[in-house]
């Protein structure tokens, strides 16, 4: 009997610890930010504000008050010499959601070729 109620506990303790867990950020991988993101466009919200920024294909990226380097690494895409750091995403077909520092960084969706132009 007393084995019983360990083992429910453990059980309910597992489950509840996995439906905890699924809704966890799943990162892309950088082969899969590469495929998305180099030769297209983001637009969506960054910052409380609308965003957009084309990433070429030079490793140079395009947006409303410029632009700049990127680089895609293992930490996301980062902004060598910036201020900016680096954004994980997790990528659901055109669908792009940024993350910094495990909080949500805005969303968006991935437009084909320089948009902005």
């Amino acid at each position: 009997m007393y084995f019983q109620i360990i083992s429910r506990t453990a059980i309910v303790a597992a489950l509840a610890m996995g439906a905890a867990t699924s809704g966890a950020l799943a990162a892309s991988s950088p082969d899969e930010l590469r495929a998305a993101l180099v030769g297209n466009t983001f637009s969506g919200d960054m910052g409380g504000g609308g965003y957009a920024s084309y990433f070429a294909e030079d490793g140079s990226y395009e947006d409303a008050t410029g632009g700049g380097t990127y680089e895609i690494t293992e930490e996301g895409v980062c902004y060598p010499e910036t201020d900016f750091g680096c954004y994980e995403a997790e990528i659901d077909g055109d669908q792009l959601e940024w993350f910094q520092n495990g909080e949500s960084a805005g969303t968006g969706v991935i437009k084909p070729g320089n948009a902005l132009e």
